[in-house]
């Protein structure tokens, strides 16, 4: 087999994660990650600079096809005022793909768009949208058009959803622009009801502009499709388009949270990162730590690259057991460790030469020997600590969180943050009261004030319980302020000890499979469902969604494929989740579901060329290396290719490492063939994985 000599490889990005945050022209991301205490892209690769480089790479790899996104906030600073200075760069961005042999494809939509048009026009929902969206991208194709061989009018359309719905049990919304603090649920699903159908008509008039401007463009779009087995897509697709049963049934499930998950404590305090939040109720962070690695103080010389063959303990909690491959030097020799105590022991006793680990627990408050070391690397991640408790106790977290935020502001830890973050940018415009909370569960209170006391989760090794620092430190400090607001005595708590390895089983559910079965139902068929797109070009979702002048408004198919469940791994369906929050290490792999997913679309479809927009993983996902990955979801496209499906492109997502749309920067989140090293390299040097040389061999049709 091999692929059609007219078939399109290529490589891609987006403007927010690649270019540098610009204050004067911000996006509603760069609001919704300071307001949300997210990581702010910051330089982001530079790729408004440095963007021949990257282009010239991905030209070498042999690739026919670039894809780069607008950012409209740039283009469009104030509502009708166009900068022609940033046409003009986006002009020579795509000059200089064509100058290297390659397509153009350029996103309009990518995630992001003004704050004016979400602060003054009521954002993707508002009436104007429509028309605010087809004029600029009318402005854009008469910069542009000539240049541009295919249009993306929005990315992931299907995903826009997650801006105004969030499960029953998720503290935060997933993206911008989210809901006023407090709102029902029939408010969230009245939100989708106009959001829906705007994108529908803000893409049709978009396309309608743009071929205007040049006859015979390409527009379509690229919905984000996760692979499920056919019988039960078939299902998702028959209730996506009954609106009502399927609006009656989200409300169903979101209010009642049938089964309500219980647990052994109130909370779970002790080094809990964002890694661990998709099983649980979590708070806001209360505390910024990193990476960090400890010597002794006789340790000769001040580089970690000293450590190469020597002992290095590392702590087997949380993600440490990855993350130490990228940030030690290669040849260490690892020791796992089950707790600090121990770790720090073997290196007073010089079992080992170091210790890697969350630098809090590290060195934690009042350690009595803390003169016998001296670090030797800092902050070589950006991580924050939460609070944890069992689903079904959101009244309980809500008062967490606003101990949290007092703790904050004594403390002055972070001082740019003394309250509690916004639930939505509509609060950070306008400030003042939310709508009231409807929807909280005051179970998990009722049951502290009965019992008269606090039962939270402890970790051994932290300070208060750990023998080689008695003393207590900020985290059982912040257990006795949420004793005090809930009971009114700070002295009102049970420290559980907890090994720190299984400090959060104790949250696990002890609930039958009908839990598991609604928060599948109501989150994957009824908001992530990515078919609804295509539903509607068919004409078979209501009018009410899909209007008719929408119907059939596009010129080809694109799709954005990276996770999958076959039936047999159904029950993993939590691991979907930990994607969805920027945890890709974890995320299910199934290939297969790429081929099923082209040979649905061209049934749909009959004629109409495919393009698969985004497909990609971190170094590893779901236990599959990045190569083996990439090897198997090509091999895919190949075999649905010989079936006759019409697939004419193919793009590996993404070209460098890029900012993860708030998610700290860590191999959970870096896509990139070649690797940028965001946060401690200042030169952001591009260095070329081994997936390059795989990507250039299958370009050169060498593999198959």
């Amino acid at each position: 087999m091999a692929f059609p000599d007219d078939f399109l490889f290529g490589t891609a990005n987006a403007d927010h994660q690649v270019e540098a945050h610009d204050p004067r022209r911000e996006d509603v991301w760069d609001m919704w990650e300071r307001s949300q205490d997210l990581t702010p892209r910051g330089r982001a690769t530079d790729f408004e600079n440095r963007y021949r480089e990257d282009i010239a790479k991905a030209a070498a790899m042999g690739c026919r096809l670039f894809r780069f996104s607008i950012a409209w906030a740039r283009v469009e600073p104030e509502c009708g005022h166009f900068d022609p200075a940033a046409l003009a760069h986006y002009l020579r961005l795509a000059k200089c793909v064509e100058s290297h042999g390659m397509q153009v494809m350029v996103t309009l939509h990518h995630f992001v768009w003004p704050l004016w048009l979400e602060r003054d026009h009521g954002g993707m929902i508002g009436e104007s949208f429509p028309d605010l969206f087809a004029r600029y991208a009318d402005r854009v194709a008469e910069t542009m058009g000539d240049r541009v061989d295919w249009w993306i009018t929005f990315n992931e359309p299907s995903q826009l959803v997650f801006g105004y719905i969030k499960p029953w049990w998720q503290s935060r919304y997933y993206m911008p622009p989210g809901m006023p603090r407090g709102s029902s649920v029939d408010a969230e699903a009245e939100a989708v009801g106009r959001l829906v159908p705007n994108l529908f008509r803000a893409h049709t008039r978009a396309r309608r502009l743009i071929r205007t401007r040049r006859a015979g463009a390409r527009v379509g779009v690229n919905p984000l499709v996760t692979g499920f087995p056919g019988w039960l897509q078939h299902l998702m697709d028959w209730g996506a388009c009954h609106r009502g049963l399927s609006e009656a049934l989200f409300k169903f499930t979101t209010r009642s949270a049938l089964v309500p998950e219980r647990s052994q404590v109130d909370l779970v305090i002790g080094g809990i990162s964002g890694a661990d939040q998709t099983r649980y109720e979590i708070s806001h962070p209360y505390l910024h730590t990193g990476k960090a690695v400890l010597v002794r103080h006789d340790f000769a010389g001040g580089e970690k690259e000293l450590l190469a063959g020597r002992r290095v303990g590392v702590v087997g909690v949380g993600n440490q057991e990855v993350s130490w491959r990228r940030d030690l030097p290669e040849g260490v020799r690892r020791i796992i460790f089950s707790n600090y105590d121990d770790a720090r022991t073997s290196l007073r006793e010089g079992t080992v030469d170091a210790l890697y680990g969350d630098a809090f627990y590290l060195q934690p408050e009042g350690l009595t020997d803390a003169g016998h070391f001296r670090w030797l690397a800092e902050r070589l991640t950006d991580e924050h600590y939460v609070v944890a408790a069992s689903h079904g106790h959101s009244r309980l977290m809500k008062l967490v969180n606003k101990v949290v935020a007092e703790l904050r502001g004594a403390e002055g830890v972070w001082p740019d943050h003394p309250g509690m973050p916004a639930t939505s940018l509509h609060e950070v415009f306008r400030g003042g009261d939310s709508l009231p909370d409807r929807m909280s569960s005051a179970r998990g209170l009722r049951k502290v004030k009965r019992r008269g006391r606090l039962r939270v989760g402890f970790r051994t090794d932290a300070a208060g319980l750990s023998p080689q620092c008695p003393e207590e430190g900020t985290e059982m400090e912040l257990a006795r302020r949420i004793a005090e607001a809930i009971l009114g005595d700070r002295t009102a708590v049970e420290f559980i000890p907890l090994e720190p390895a299984k400090r959060l089983e104790v949250l696990e559910s002890k609930t039958t499979w009908l839990n598991w079965a609604w928060r599948f139902w109501g989150t994957t068929s009824l908001i992530a469902n990515a078919n609804w797109w295509y539903l509607g070009m068919l004409g078979r979702l209501p009018e009410e969604l899909c209007p008719q002048e929408a119907v059939g408004a596009q010129d080809f198919i694109g799709l954005d494929y990276y996770w999958g469940l076959p039936t047999w791994n159904l029950h993993q369906f939590r691991l979907l989740e930990e994607a969805a929050h920027g945890r890709f290490l974890r995320a299910p792999v199934w290939p297969r579901g790429l081929r099923n997913a082209l040979r649905r679309f061209s049934e749909w479809f009959p004629g109409k060329e495919l393009l698969i927009v985004e497909n990609g993983c971190p170094p590893e996902a779901g236990g599959m290396k990045r190569g083996d990955y990439m090897d198997a979801h090509l091999r895919e496209v190949e075999l649905a290719i010989e079936e006759g499906v019409p697939v004419k492109a193919y793009n590996w997502w993404s070209v460098t490492s890029n900012r993860e749309w708030g998610h700290a920067f860590d191999p959970n989140t870096d896509f990139g063939l070649y690797f940028v090293d965001l946060d401690k390299d200042p030169e952001l040097e591009r260095r070329a994985t081994p997936e390059v040389e795989r990507y250039r061999q299958w370009i050169a049709g060498e593999r198959s």
